[in-house]
């Protein structure tokens, strides 16, 4: 139970990070598409409770770098044959859970921001535009998303089956040794080794 228990942390904590790093990258682009002036976008963004954006970005930025080395390792070492089966990354139920996570966390993250700016929430409700762009970007991002961990996955998983394939094959090379018994040649035994003629009997 507990190793069944750990599996599946492994497999669900790299898929919250990348789902973290994806909604932070599609946020960025929705206020790029539904505000493209740049001030009126800085006044947006600091009248909606977006101060502490950068850090958020930095932040999202290394939960993303994290989601991706896990996915490697976690498929690399299926592929070499040191861990159990991973669980296979298919892009469209991936995208579906990473677009299902970004879309909760962009919505629950506006309404936030709101309350933490003393901006009404309500505000969310009568601008549909936002929320409709803002899911279909995360929808989008979402799939992206699951594209490069899946294509990640399958790069380490091939890289890690050819290195167990190639493994067995060259130490067998190296300790290889002849079937049969080893015989000493008389050749190398040097000029103690050569007998000469028997010697005649003396009646």
């Amino acid at each position: 139970m507990l190793s069944g228990m750990d599996a599946r942390l492994r497999y669900h904590l790299p898929l919250a990070g990348a789902a973290v790093a994806g909604a932070a990258v599609a946020h960025t682009l929705i206020y790029l598409m539904t505000v493209p002036d740049t001030r009126a976008r800085a006044a947006v963004l600091a009248a909606t409770g977006h101060g502490y954006w950068s850090v958020a970005v930095a932040a999202a930025i290394v939960l993303g770098l994290v989601a991706a080395g896990a996915t490697v390792a976690r498929h690399f070492r299926h592929g070499a044959g040191t861990a159990a089966p991973a669980v296979p990354d298919r892009i469209d139920r991936l995208g579906l859970r990473l677009a299902l996570l970004q879309s909760a966390i962009f919505v629950v993250q506006e309404g936030v921001e709101r309350l933490a700016a003393g901006a009404p929430v309500s505000a969310l409700a009568v601008t549909p535009n936002l929320l409709l762009t803002g899911i279909a970007v995360q929808v989008l991002v979402a799939l992206g998303v699951a594209a490069v961990l899946a294509g990640l996955g399958r790069a380490a998983e091939a890289v890690g089956r050819a290195l167990r394939a190639a493994g067995p094959t060259s130490s067998a090379v190296l300790v290889r040794r002849p079937a049969g018994p080893v015989r000493g040649s008389r050749l190398l035994g040097g000029p103690a080794a050569i007998r000469g003629p028997p010697a005649p009997r003396r009646g």
